[in-house]
Protein backbone atom coordinates (compact mmCIF):
# COMPACT_ATOMS: atom_id res chain seq x y z
CA UNK A 1 0.00 0.00 0.00
CA UNK A 2 1.42 3.55 -1.06
CA UNK A 3 2.10 5.78 1.85
CA UNK A 4 1.17 9.58 2.18
CA UNK A 5 2.46 12.24 3.76
CA UNK A 6 1.50 12.84 6.95
CA UNK A 7 -0.13 16.44 7.19
CA UNK A 8 0.57 18.59 10.14
CA UNK A 9 -2.41 18.98 12.78
CA UNK A 10 -1.07 22.90 13.94
CA UNK A 11 -4.93 24.25 14.32
CA UNK A 12 -5.01 27.50 13.87
CA UNK A 13 -7.72 29.74 14.99
CA UNK A 14 -9.07 32.23 12.40
CA UNK A 15 -11.48 33.96 15.32
CA UNK A 16 -14.01 35.25 12.82
CA UNK A 17 -16.59 35.98 14.44
CA UNK A 18 -20.26 37.79 14.28
CA UNK A 19 -20.00 40.70 11.13
CA UNK A 20 -15.70 40.25 11.51
CA UNK A 21 -16.35 40.07 7.39
CA UNK A 22 -16.02 43.43 5.19
CA UNK A 23 -16.72 44.50 1.85
CA UNK A 24 -13.98 46.53 0.23
CA UNK A 25 -13.29 47.81 -3.68
CA UNK A 26 -10.97 44.04 -4.09
CA UNK A 27 -13.82 42.37 -2.82
CA UNK A 28 -13.98 40.34 0.84
CA UNK A 29 -11.43 41.23 3.55
CA UNK A 30 -10.95 40.24 7.41
CA UNK A 31 -11.62 43.12 9.28
CA UNK A 32 -12.10 43.56 13.38
CA UNK A 33 -15.86 42.90 14.59
CA UNK A 34 -15.17 46.78 16.42
CA UNK A 35 -14.19 48.47 12.57
CA UNK A 36 -17.37 47.06 11.70
CA UNK A 37 -21.27 48.67 11.60
CA UNK A 38 -23.86 45.65 11.62
CA UNK A 39 -26.85 46.74 10.27
CA UNK A 40 -29.52 45.43 7.58
CA UNK A 41 -28.24 47.58 5.51
CA UNK A 42 -24.89 45.93 4.78
CA UNK A 43 -24.54 44.74 1.77
CA UNK A 44 -23.71 41.55 2.83
CA UNK A 45 -26.33 40.89 5.45
CA UNK A 46 -29.65 39.86 5.09
CA UNK A 47 -32.67 40.73 6.90
CA UNK A 48 -33.10 36.97 8.42
CA UNK A 49 -31.88 35.70 11.34
CA UNK A 50 -28.22 34.54 11.91
CA UNK A 51 -28.50 30.91 11.35
CA UNK A 52 -25.87 30.09 13.65
CA UNK A 53 -23.09 31.02 16.27
CA UNK A 54 -21.37 27.88 16.53
CA UNK A 55 -18.35 27.92 15.55
CA UNK A 56 -17.52 25.81 12.28
CA UNK A 57 -14.32 23.81 11.41
CA UNK A 58 -12.46 24.34 8.17
CA UNK A 59 -9.85 22.54 6.05
CA UNK A 60 -8.36 22.71 2.49
CA UNK A 61 -7.88 20.36 -0.37
CA UNK A 62 -6.82 19.94 -3.86
CA UNK A 63 -9.15 17.86 -6.41
CA UNK A 64 -6.31 16.79 -8.04
CA UNK A 65 -3.70 16.50 -5.35
CA UNK A 66 -0.43 19.21 -5.13
CA UNK A 67 0.53 21.99 -2.83
CA UNK A 68 -1.72 23.92 -4.47
CA UNK A 69 -5.21 23.62 -3.56
CA UNK A 70 -9.11 24.96 -4.44
CA UNK A 71 -11.62 23.20 -2.11
CA UNK A 72 -12.61 24.17 1.42
CA UNK A 73 -14.15 21.75 3.96
CA UNK A 74 -16.68 22.87 5.84
CA UNK A 75 -17.27 20.44 9.40
CA UNK A 76 -20.02 21.05 11.55
CA UNK A 77 -22.48 23.14 9.68
CA UNK A 78 -25.91 23.17 11.81
CA UNK A 79 -29.76 22.27 10.37
CA UNK A 80 -30.53 25.80 10.72
CA UNK A 81 -27.99 26.58 7.50
CA UNK A 82 -29.43 24.28 5.29
CA UNK A 83 -29.78 26.05 1.59
CA UNK A 84 -28.33 29.25 2.84
CA UNK A 85 -25.84 30.70 0.30
CA UNK A 86 -22.44 30.21 1.81
CA UNK A 87 -19.33 32.80 0.59
CA UNK A 88 -16.03 32.41 2.31
CA UNK A 89 -12.47 33.44 1.62
CA UNK A 90 -9.34 32.46 2.00
CA UNK A 91 -6.86 34.83 3.82
CA UNK A 92 -3.43 35.13 4.89
CA UNK A 93 -2.34 37.82 8.02
CA UNK A 94 0.99 38.83 8.06
CA UNK A 95 3.13 39.20 11.23
CA UNK A 96 2.45 43.30 10.50
CA UNK A 97 -1.26 42.58 10.30
CA UNK A 98 -1.87 43.35 6.69
CA UNK A 99 -4.36 40.78 5.23
CA UNK A 100 -4.29 39.15 1.61
CA UNK A 101 -7.01 37.08 0.01
CA UNK A 102 -5.85 34.22 -1.17
CA UNK A 103 -8.96 32.59 -3.04
CA UNK A 104 -12.65 33.25 -2.61
CA UNK A 105 -15.93 30.74 -3.04
CA UNK A 106 -19.26 30.50 -2.77
CA UNK A 107 -22.09 27.37 -2.51
CA UNK A 108 -25.19 26.37 -0.80
CA UNK A 109 -24.89 25.45 2.78
CA UNK A 110 -26.21 21.64 3.45
CA UNK A 111 -26.35 19.80 7.55
CA UNK A 112 -22.95 18.67 8.39
CA UNK A 113 -19.72 18.57 6.01
CA UNK A 114 -20.30 21.14 2.77
CA UNK A 115 -17.59 21.18 0.26
CA UNK A 116 -16.60 24.45 -1.70
CA UNK A 117 -14.86 24.71 -4.70
CA UNK A 118 -12.52 27.78 -4.87
CA UNK A 119 -9.79 30.04 -6.56
CA UNK A 120 -6.39 28.26 -6.27
CA UNK A 121 -4.35 29.18 -2.90
CA UNK A 122 -0.95 27.78 -2.03
CA UNK A 123 -2.06 25.75 1.11
CA UNK A 124 1.33 26.67 3.20
CA UNK A 125 0.04 30.46 3.12
CA UNK A 126 -3.46 30.15 4.83
CA UNK A 127 -4.12 31.66 8.24
CA UNK A 128 -7.59 31.11 8.07
CA UNK A 129 -11.08 31.23 6.36
CA UNK A 130 -13.50 34.26 6.48
CA UNK A 131 -16.89 32.89 6.73
CA UNK A 132 -20.62 33.98 5.34
CA UNK A 133 -23.58 32.07 5.57
CA UNK A 134 -26.90 33.54 4.86
CA UNK A 135 -24.96 37.17 4.88
CA UNK A 136 -24.18 36.95 8.19
CA UNK A 137 -20.49 36.60 9.32
CA UNK A 138 -19.39 33.02 10.93
CA UNK A 139 -17.12 31.97 13.30
CA UNK A 140 -13.88 29.21 12.13
CA UNK A 141 -11.50 27.73 12.82
CA UNK A 142 -8.57 26.16 10.09
CA UNK A 143 -6.72 23.14 10.14
CA UNK A 144 -4.33 22.32 7.57
CA UNK A 145 -5.29 19.19 5.98
CA UNK A 146 -7.62 18.10 8.66
CA UNK A 147 -9.29 18.18 11.93
CA UNK A 148 -9.62 16.67 15.26
CA UNK A 149 -13.22 14.55 15.65
CA UNK A 150 -14.55 12.08 18.05
CA UNK A 151 -17.62 9.86 16.53
CA UNK A 152 -20.88 8.91 18.63
CA UNK A 153 -22.64 6.55 17.48
CA UNK A 154 -26.38 6.07 16.94
CA UNK A 155 -26.25 2.51 17.32
CA UNK A 156 -26.11 2.87 21.21
CA UNK A 157 -25.10 6.64 21.79
CA UNK A 158 -21.79 6.10 23.17
CA UNK A 159 -18.40 7.16 21.67
CA UNK A 160 -15.78 5.31 18.81
CA UNK A 161 -12.89 4.02 21.10
CA UNK A 162 -9.13 3.17 19.71
CA UNK A 163 -6.05 1.76 20.70
CA UNK A 164 -4.85 -1.98 20.20
CA UNK A 165 -7.81 -3.53 19.90
CA UNK A 166 -10.36 -2.70 17.04
CA UNK A 167 -12.85 0.35 16.93
CA UNK A 168 -15.85 0.31 18.99
CA UNK A 169 -18.16 2.84 20.20
CA UNK A 170 -17.76 1.44 24.13
CA UNK A 171 -17.23 4.78 25.81
CA UNK A 172 -19.57 7.57 27.59
CA UNK A 173 -16.83 10.21 27.67
CA UNK A 174 -14.26 11.65 25.62
CA UNK A 175 -10.53 11.42 25.71
CA UNK A 176 -7.53 10.55 24.28
CA UNK A 177 -8.80 7.05 22.60
CA UNK A 178 -11.93 8.24 21.17
CA UNK A 179 -10.31 11.43 19.73
CA UNK A 180 -9.11 11.52 16.12
CA UNK A 181 -7.46 13.57 13.22
CA UNK A 182 -9.80 13.64 10.01
CA UNK A 183 -7.50 13.91 7.19
CA UNK A 184 -8.78 14.93 4.03
CA UNK A 185 -7.11 12.83 1.24
CA UNK A 186 -6.13 14.57 -2.37
CA UNK A 187 -8.78 12.91 -3.65
CA UNK A 188 -11.51 13.92 -1.45
CA UNK A 189 -11.38 11.03 0.48
CA UNK A 190 -10.67 11.01 4.43
CA UNK A 191 -8.63 8.63 6.38
CA UNK A 192 -9.29 8.97 10.15
CA UNK A 193 -5.70 9.01 12.36
CA UNK A 194 -6.34 8.02 16.32
CA UNK A 195 -5.00 9.60 19.44
CA UNK A 196 -4.65 6.91 20.75
CA UNK A 197 -1.44 5.26 18.70
CA UNK A 198 -1.02 8.15 16.21
CA UNK A 199 -1.67 5.19 13.92
CA UNK A 200 -4.32 5.16 10.99
CA UNK A 201 -7.72 3.52 10.51
CA UNK A 202 -7.76 0.42 8.42
CA UNK A 203 -10.70 -1.52 6.96
CA UNK A 204 -8.68 -4.63 7.66
CA UNK A 205 -8.27 -7.49 5.24
CA UNK A 206 -9.76 -5.06 2.44
CA UNK A 207 -13.45 -4.40 4.94
CA UNK A 208 -13.48 -8.13 5.70
CA UNK A 209 -12.06 -7.26 9.41
CA UNK A 210 -13.13 -4.91 11.43
CA UNK A 211 -11.43 -1.61 11.66
CA UNK A 212 -8.61 -1.45 13.70
CA UNK A 213 -6.26 2.18 13.87
CA UNK A 214 -3.00 -0.09 13.06
CA UNK A 215 -1.29 1.65 10.11
CA UNK A 216 1.46 4.34 9.37
CA UNK A 217 0.54 4.87 6.08
CA UNK A 218 -2.48 5.60 4.12
CA UNK A 219 -3.51 3.63 1.29
CA UNK A 220 -6.91 2.24 -0.11
CA UNK A 221 -7.67 0.21 3.04
CA UNK A 222 -7.49 3.61 5.19
CA UNK A 223 -9.68 5.95 2.73
CA UNK A 224 -13.26 6.65 3.36
CA UNK A 225 -16.11 8.74 1.68
CA UNK A 226 -17.48 10.82 4.60
CA UNK A 227 -21.50 10.56 4.15
CA UNK A 228 -23.92 13.50 5.10
CA UNK A 229 -27.10 12.19 5.96
CA UNK A 230 -30.28 14.05 5.94
CA UNK A 231 -30.26 13.90 9.92
CA UNK A 232 -27.15 15.86 10.14
CA UNK A 233 -25.31 12.52 10.86
CA UNK A 234 -22.62 11.36 8.83
CA UNK A 235 -21.77 7.86 7.85
CA UNK A 236 -18.37 6.49 6.49
CA UNK A 237 -18.06 4.13 3.54
CA UNK A 238 -14.86 2.01 2.80
CA UNK A 239 -12.59 2.49 -0.65
CA UNK A 240 -11.47 -1.08 0.34
CA UNK A 241 -15.11 -2.51 -0.35
CA UNK A 242 -16.78 0.04 -1.07
CA UNK A 243 -19.39 -0.90 2.13
CA UNK A 244 -20.77 1.17 4.72
CA UNK A 245 -18.92 1.16 8.29
CA UNK A 246 -21.29 -0.26 10.88
CA UNK A 247 -21.30 -0.33 14.31
CA UNK A 248 -22.02 -3.92 14.72
CA UNK A 249 -24.37 -5.43 17.10
CA UNK A 250 -26.10 -2.42 18.12
CA UNK A 251 -22.73 -0.98 19.08
CA UNK A 252 -21.88 -3.76 21.53
CA UNK A 253 -19.26 -5.66 18.35
CA UNK A 254 -16.30 -3.91 16.93
CA UNK A 255 -16.95 -1.49 13.84
CA UNK A 256 -16.29 -3.08 10.26
CA UNK A 257 -17.19 -1.92 7.20
CA UNK A 258 -19.95 -5.22 5.70
CA UNK A 259 -23.45 -2.57 5.31
CA UNK A 260 -24.80 -1.66 1.75
CA UNK A 261 -27.33 0.86 3.21
CA UNK A 262 -27.41 3.10 5.74
CA UNK A 263 -29.43 2.63 8.92
CA UNK A 264 -29.39 3.52 12.66
CA UNK A 265 -26.24 1.24 13.10
CA UNK A 266 -24.15 3.68 10.26
CA UNK A 267 -24.78 6.69 11.33
CA UNK A 268 -22.77 8.98 13.73
CA UNK A 269 -22.56 12.29 15.32
CA UNK A 270 -19.57 14.23 14.24
CA UNK A 271 -18.19 15.74 17.19
CA UNK A 272 -15.33 18.48 16.35
CA UNK A 273 -13.02 19.73 19.02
Amino acid sequence: MTGARRTGARRVAAAVAGAAVALSVVGLVVASASQLTVSSSHPFLQDSARCTNATIATTGFASGGGTNWDRVRLVGVPDACAGLQIQLTVYRTRASGTTTTLATGTGTAASGTVDITTTNYASNRVTGVALLIGGWGVPTTWTPGGTVISLRSHANGNYVTAGASPLIASSTTIGTPQEFDLIINADGSVSLRAHANNMYVCAENAGGSSLIANRTAIGLWEEFDLINNPDGSISFQSLANNMYVCAEDAGASPLIANRTWILEWEEFDLIIH
